[in-house]
């Protein structure tokens, strides 16, 4: 992304790279959800451009984003990723109906062999896939979310708050599949309130202060302190 400015953010700039987990840490309206929102086409109204493979491009709505490869696990996940009274095999498949469907009958049988898989593959705990996914934990309920996009084969995953309300056991889990992304080529971005999750995830780290960058890190230099220190830096933002 290059110099994107709208009535949050100002000149925001950075880069990434495939197979790269990359970290934006902040305060409380720093700007972080507000970029993630331009990046994903959700929010349309800004200067700047965003630019894949040294092509500029500009997306008019999330589809636009997902038919580039991008994938969005939100920061609420019972009001804007998984689908309540939905099942565990609707919620996953309904990004590939349109693939899984002919002269408008949807295959069933192909339905639920790519819903099988990613269960199994994910280790999501569910009595059957007919299960309503309302009834699942937060951490079952973010694997199906993450399960929905993994079946797009997606080329960059942005997780917003991927752990927020999952015991620890989930926790460990969410990031053994963001490893093996990364480690597939599949580009991360973790957007993260809990330090710890950005300092032991990340190759790198974008920090933000209201609406502005305010320093990067690499894997070497995290700590603490020192993303603090940029979060809390006025001055510079």
């Amino acid at each position: 992304m290059e110099k994107i400015t709208n009535r949050k953010l100002r000149e925001v700039s950075f880069k990434m790279y495939p197979g790269e987990v990359l970290g934006f840490a902040g305060l409380l309206g720093s700007g972080r959800t507000e970029l993630i929102k331009v990046l994903f086409g959700e929010d349309t109204d800004y200067k700047g451009n965003i630019v894949i493979n040294k092509r500029k491009v500009r997306f008019k709505m999330p589809s636009d984003a997902i038919r580039q490869g991008m994938a969005l696990c939100p920061e609420d996940r019972r009001t804007e990723g998984i689908i309540p009274n939905l099942s565990v095999r609707e919620n996953i498949s309904i990004v590939l109906l349109p693939k899984l469907t002919k002269m408008g009958i949807i295959s069933k049988n192909s339905q639920e062999k790519v819903v099988k898989e990613f269960i199994e593959k994910l280790g999501i705990k569910t009595p059957d896939m007919e299960q309503k996914v309302k009834n699942l934990s937060g951490g079952n309920q973010q694997k199906v979310l993450l399960a929905r996009w993994l079946c797009t084969s997606p080329r960059l995953v942005i997780m917003d708050e991927p752990t927020r309300g999952i015991d620890v056991g989930s926790k460990a889990e969410i990031y053994e599949i963001i490893d093996e992304l990364a480690g597939r080529g599949c580009a991360v971005i973790i957007v993260s309130s809990e330090l710890p999750e950005i300092i032991n995830m990340c190759n790198r780290c974008y920090i933000m202060c209201e609406g502005r960058m305010t320093g990067e890190l690499n894997e070497s230099e995290f700590s603490q302190e020192a993303i603090m220190t940029m979060a809390t830096n006025r001055e510079q933002a």
